[in-house]
């Protein structure tokens, strides 16, 4: 038994043990190290990424700018509703100043007087008078049509 165990072990260490040299260089693939490149080669390789970067800041930038031109001229639109607004407010109270005038006495009288009234030589004050103090009217009624009293 123990030239059993001794057999099993060397043909375990043969397993084990690298196999040649000869073998594995001609399956293998002749490998070599890349030379560097030179730094004229990272240069030429910086400018078109150089341009990309450049052309898009050039391109938000003019759009940044037409984004406040047009805020500029909503702004613009805005005052101007707003000072409109202001004026109308000016010349609806102008207006409701002049009609205030014109329902006062003196505006009446004023307007009265251009119109080519003149104020009556008496007043006379009327008062409301309870039912049946005056007398039914003896003709027909003047406000219902003649036509329709006929008949």
């Amino acid at each position: 038994m123990m030239v059993s165990n001794a057999s099993r072990r060397t043909s375990q260490t043969a397993r084990d043990a690298p196999r040649s040299t000869q073998k594995t260089t001609a399956s293998r693939p002749n490998l070599r190290v890349a030379p560097a490149k030179p730094a004229a080669a990272k240069k030429e390789r910086i400018w078109p990424a150089l341009t990309v970067v450049t052309s898009l800041a050039v391109v938000i930038a003019f759009a940044v700018a037409g984004l406040f031109a047009g805020d500029i001229q909503t702004q613009a639109e805005i005052d101007g509703i707003q000072r409109e607004i202001e004026e109308l407010r000016e010349t609806r109270i102008s207006v409701l100043a002049q009609r205030a005038w014109h329902d006062s006495p003196e505006g009446l009288a004023e307007t009265a007087t251009r119109a080519g009234l003149v104020p009556a030589p008496e007043v006379a004050l009327l008062a409301p008078l309870p039912a049946g103090l005056l007398a039914p009217p003896e003709g027909a009624d003047p406000f219902t049509p003649q036509v329709a009293a006929n008949r």
